[in-house]
Formats: C-alpha cells, sequence, structure tokens
C-alpha cells in the first residue's frame, strides 16, 4: 500500500485553535500519519499555515457555534476522528456537550465535575489542600468586603482571576504579582470589577528557573500511559508569564511524577493535562501551583523532542492501541516559543541544541507568517496607533491653548 492509501486509511484527528500550542501538536501527530485536520477561526495563525494538516474554518472556537462547526466537520468525515483540544475555552465547550458530539468524535476527558473543580482556581486550591498537596497560601476574594484576608497573608502576593476564560476574553489580567499590601488591594479591587472572583496567594520565593512542569496523558481507565518533566529557563513577562524557553528536568523526574501519579489517582483524571509546580528557594519543596485541565500545553512539543510524543500516545490510547515513550535521556534540547526570547549566559548545559517553536525547514511557512507576518504587522499598528494617539494629544494642546 503506497504512503498515502496509508494516512488516508487511518483515522483523523481534528485539532482545535491554531495557536502555537496547535502547530507543536500537528507537528507531533504528524509522526503518525494520519490525516491532521485543524480548526480555528482565521488561517491567520500559526498552524493554518503547516502544510502537514488542512484547515478548517470555524466562526469560534467556543459555545454553541464552536459545537454546531464541530457537529458539521464530524459528519462529514464520518470516521469518528480523534479530538484533540488546546485552548480552555474549546475545553469548556466540548466538556459541556458531550451528549451531542461524542458520537462523532472519539473524545478524551475528565469528567464533567472534575474538569469544573481543576479548571477553577479556587476550587482547585481548596481540592489539593484538602488532599494534603503543597500549594501556596492563599484565599478567595469575591468582593471588596474580602479585601480584608489580604492582611492574613505573607507579602508578596500574586493575584489571578479564578475563572480562566476571563484572561482569555481579555476582561481581566492574567495575573498581577504585588509587592505590598497596597498594592494588592488595589490590584484586587481592579480585578474584581471584571470578575466575580479570584484567588491570592503568597509568592513561591524562587527564580522562574525553578519552575517545573510535569505534561501527561491517561487512559480510559486513570493510567498515566504518557508522562515528561520539564522545567522552565525564561517566562514571559518574569515571573507570572507563558514558557519561552524550556528544557527537560531528568533530576527531578521522578519525584515529580511521583505527586503527578498521586493526584492522577486521586481526582480521577482522564486524557491529556499537566500540573506546575514551583521548588521553594527557603525549604527546597515542590509547591503544586496549577493545573492544565483537558488539553495539550504551551509547550507540549518539548516532550516530543525527548521521546514522549504525548499528542500521538493520547491518539492511540484512544484507538485503543497504546503506544510507549521513553525519554531520551542523553539528547540535550531545550524549546524556545520564538527567537524574540533571550537564552540566559549559562542556563543551558554546553551542546544544548535550541529547536524554535515556529520554524521548522520542513515545515516553513508557520514562521513565515509568525515572523513576517503578524510580527511586521503588529509593529506597524503599534507605531500607527502611537502617531494617532500623538496627533490627538496635540491636537489637545492646541485646543486647550
Amino acid at each position: 500500500m503506497s504512503e498515502l492509501r496509508k494516512r488516508e486509511s487511518r483515522v483523523p484527528v481534528v485539532v482545535v485553535e491554531g495557536s502555537l500550542n496547535g502547530l507543536g501538536v500537528v507537528r507531533s501527530l504528524s509522526h503518525g500519519r494520519m490525516p491532521i485536520y485543524v480548526v480555528d477561526t482565521s488561517r491567520f495563525c500559526a498552524a493554518g499555515w503547516s502544510r502537514l494538516c488542512t484547515f478548517v474554518r470555524v466562526p469560534s472556537l467556543e459555545g454553541p457555534q464552536l459545537i454546531d462547526s464541530l457537529v458539521e466537520l464530524g459528519s462529514k468525515l464520518k470516521s469518528r476522528p480523534v479530538l484533540i483540544l488546546t485552548g480552555d475555552g474549546c475545553v469548556d465547550a466540548v466538556s459541556s456537550n458531550r451528549q451531542k458530539i461524542q458520537s462523532l468524535f472519539r473524545i478524551s476527558l475528565p469528567s464533567e465535575e472534575t474538569l469544573q473543580a481543576l479548571a477553577d482556581k479556587s476550587r482547585f486550591q481548596e481540592l489539593a489542600r484538602r488532599q494534603g498537596f503543597d500549594i501556596p497560601r492563599g484565599a478567595s476574594l469575591e468582593g471588596t468586603e474580602d479585601l480584608k484576608r489580604l492582611e492574613d497573608l505573607r507579602l508578596p502576593l500574586i493575584l489571578k482571576p479564578a475563572n480562566k476564560k476571563l484572561v482569555l476574553a481579555k476582561s481581566v489580567e492574567r495575573a498581577v504579582r504585588a509587592m505590598t499590601l497596597s498594592e494588592a488591594k488595589s490590584a484586587a479591587m481592579r480585578m474584581l470589577a471584571n470578575a466575580p472572583e479570584i484567588i491570592v496567594q503568597e509568592w513561591v520565593d524562587g527564580p522562574d528557573s525553578e519552575i517545573f512542569f510535569s505534561l501527561f496523558s491517561c487512559d480510559g481507565d486513570g493510567n498515566i500511559v504518557g508522562i515528561f518533566t520539564g522545567r522552565k529557563v525564561v517566562c514571559s513577562p518574569p515571573g507570572i508569564g507563558n514558557t519561552a524557553i524550556c528544557i527537560a528536568a531528568p533530576e527531578e523526574a521522578a519525584e515529580l511524577q511521583a505527586l503527578v501519579s498521586r493526584f492522577v489517582a486521586t481526582v480521577g483524571y482522564r486524557g491529556l493535562g499537566s500540573i506546575e509546580f514551583k521548588r521553594d528557594r527557603k525549604t527546597r519543596r515542590f509547591v503544586m501551583i496549577e493545573p492544565t485541565v483537558g488539553r495539550t500545553d504551551w509547550q507540549e512539543e518539548i516532550a516530543t523532542f525527548c521521546g514522549v510524543n504525548l499528542p500521538l500516545i493520547t491518539y492511540w490510547t484512544v484507538l485503543g492501541t497504546p503506544s510507549s515513550s521513553t525519554v531520551s535521556a542523553g539528547r540535550r534540547v531545550a524549546w524556545r516559543s520564538s527567537i524574540e526570547h533571550r537564552i540566559p549566559s549559562g542556563a543551558l548545559r554546553p551542546g544544548t541544541s535550541v529547536v524554535d517553536g515556529v520554524f521548522r525547514l520542513s515545515d516553513p511557512l508557520p514562521a513565515v507568517y509568525f515572523y513576517v507576518l503578524e510580527r511586521f504587522a503588529s509593529r506597524i499598528l503599534a507605531q500607527l496607533a502611537f502617531l494617532f494617539h500623538g496627533s490627538n494629544r496635540r491636537s489637545e494642546r492646541r485646543e486647550l491653548a
């Protein structure tokens, strides 16, 4: 059978959202040589330019519109594709509408109850504390009358909305680090103006390089079928942002994977997910920060580079033919979200190869889009906005004069 025939005979996979996360998933899945479809609202996304997938435009990546689009796509494909999610909005939509689409797609997700408990930062904080995991001391605030709770916490503090979807909708800031009580109260009031609940935690002392993550996939019985542990080297913005550069963390893998295994067993987890930890500078203990629930993580592809292809493992597991994986301990590789992020001197061991999250010689068009079109266009728009506001300020001064 020809390679094309083999590819077409395999069950397709549908990846929801074509961000850098989605692009890494597409490239990881391409090793399985199955048809890959990426759905997003516009081809102007990183994965939308990849030669490894077929792009499908949808009106929305969340809510009823996404579900209706998936129903239409699933009906056309007629082969019950595997569905892999890469964003919180689509996870929420798919989880809430399982009964409507599960006959058209093969879906691997935690139960709706578990998903909601883990996706909400306040509920996760309470669950983890109750089960005896080390987590930062914190408090939930639902209104200005709760601001007094900040006085019981040790500074500095980090404040986040309890619901991640508000961040995606750009209704509220992702996270704020407050060094003083006054800063914390000001940030809390600002967040509460647009979020019904926020979580405030004591800052875990240590640099970004002490932030670790365990990416994993579980089968339908809750068994971990693939797991990888890495550490962040650079975050953007520092301290509170996304992973900019990361590497494998083999020295910490055994301890963190034991914690993940206990957590997965405790909550009855299913499907893809991850947990972020930070090592406290003083106690040297790992503190559980937050989970990623029902989807791949931003830096998922670092695991593939190190021999643990979690999207592909999930694909074969959902189809009932699980595949094994091994961490390539001898290979030194770092994943970088873009060349805009500089590697700190001495941060990587000699001989470590740095792989760009966007550019690949074998799949070059996503880099053309990202570095030439998206970045160039954003700079032009920023300059135009600066000129426009500058012109307005000059006009205002003339009117006042």
